[in-house]
């Protein structure tokens, strides 16, 4: 059975997509208008906000004064060829750093987190907010077909939309 996000041939019977962890079943074209708004809308749609890097070498007192200046939540990592390499969040500020203060000038690749899960323009909105609650993120950094950094996402755009279509849809009833 195909995945219907990521295109993944799964065995059939399969709840779940092994690839991307999305639910194989069809959606209920009578679901509500929230949960079909999420289903077809892509990332696109959020307007993702530049992306606010840092290298992996800068010291961790250069991170956290960015994040403290442009008033975010978290810095995506690169390497030297702009590569994304992690994330570094306030949660790594929190739990990773804040116990040993005397590390400020340490680099941010010893205190971000690797990896981390990306998402695409064209991904859905429920895509993303299923894989914001399977990892407890609360940001995802969004990539081009190059897995090069876009944009970042965050529950709070994703929270906006849902207002505003919530809005939408109270005043059409």
């Amino acid at each position: 059975m195909l995945c219907p996000d990521c295109g993944f041939d799964n065995i059939q019977g399969m709840d779940d997509c092994e690839a991307c962890g999305q639910p194989l079943a069809t959606l209920d074209p009578s679901g509500g208008e929230l949960e079909q708004a999420i289903s077809r809308h892509a990332i696109g749609v959020l307007c993702p906000k530049p992306p606010l890097t840092v290298g992996l070498q800068h010291p961790v007192s250069t991170a956290i004064e960015t994040m403290s200046l442009q008033n975010v939540g978290c810095l995506l990592v690169v390497d030297d060829n702009s590569d994304l390499v992690g994330i570094f969040t306030e949660r790594d500020v929190l739990n990773r750093f804040s116990s040993d203060r005397s590390r400020l000038a340490d680099p941010v690749g010893d205190f971000m987190t690797p990896t981390p899960v990306t998402v695409s323009q064209d991904d859905s909105i429920a895509y993303a907010l299923h894989a914001m609650d399977l990892g407890g993120y609360r940001h995802l950094p969004v990539v081009d077909q190059d897995d090069r950094p876009t944009g970042i996402i965050s529950v709070r755009d994703i929270l906006s939309f849902l207002c505003i279509r919530f809005a939408e849809l109270r005043s059409t009833a």
